[in-house]
């Protein structure tokens, strides 16, 4: 009798969804990297003035490489993990040149020792975790006392769950997709905490319960009251 094949798991189909993004987004990347006023490395270079010389940086959900990248061009030691393997393939081939390091590692369950960064940042990572409560908890541990949380994000697929909303389909608002059927990704959506929230709110509520402090927001994008796309910067209070 042959044995019924096991459904993936949301973090596999995750993983395996990124996958076959991996190409289209790394070619997207690559614009936004010799884009001489991208929005995000303004963002970055307002936020973290000065000299970094010696300061430790960590790139949750790397991608392609983006944020890494970035952050070691400000003159961090940067470090970028994904769990996808294609991902770091396009982000090792990304950075040639500069001093990144790339790990195959989980948002939540990377085996760095507390208090090892400076600055972690992501960019739309938060929507597609399946604990992102665990993974705020997880990152401040990481930091280090007065260390700088940055997280880029959206109100990605809330469409899914409040017909009010009028954010665009992924498909009308990404690059690059190719022939990635982004039903893969709606039906994933569905299942994930992230996509039954209005935010940037509900991460504040959240920082703020874990012990981050000088929790500020940016609206990136919005349509009348609806917030699209968002940055959010926090510190880990240097007496926790």
């Amino acid at each position: 009798m042959e044995k019924e094949a096991k459904s993936p798991t949301i973090d596999q189909a995750i993983q395996h969804y990124w996958g076959l993004r991996a190409e289209g987004y790394s070619l997207s990347n690559v614009e936004e990297l010799a884009d001489a006023d991208n929005l995000y490395r303004n963002l970055l270079q307002r936020w973290l003035p000065g000299s970094h010389h010696g300061q430790k940086s960590l790139d949750i959900g790397c991608g392609p490489g983006f944020l890494a990248i970035e952050l070691a061009k400000l003159g961090f030691e940067s470090t970028g993990i994904d769990s996808c393997a294609p991902m770091l393939t396009n982000a090792r081939e990304n950075a040639q040149g500069l001093n990144v390091e790339f790990l195959q590692a989980d948002a939540a369950a990377a085996s760095f020792p507390h208090e090892s960064f400076d600055v972690i940042a992501s960019r739309n990572v938060v929507w597609n975790l399946p604990d992102p409560e665990s993974a705020y908890r997880q990152w401040h541990r990481w930091l280090k006392p007065n260390g700088k949380l940055i997280i880029f994000d959206g109100n990605h697929y809330r469409y899914l769950t409040d017909s009010s909303r009028h954010d665009r389909p992924h498909r009308e608002t990404h690059k690059y997709l190719g022939d990635v059927d982004i039903n893969i990704m709606e039906s994933i959506a569905k299942e994930l905490p992230m996509s039954r929230f209005d935010r940037p709110e509900y991460d504040k509520e959240i920082l703020n319960s874990i012990g981050f402090v000088n929790i500020d927001t940016i609206v990136l994008r919005q349509t009348g009251d609806q917030i699209h796309d968002f940055a959010i910067i926090c510190e880990k209070d240097h007496a926790d």
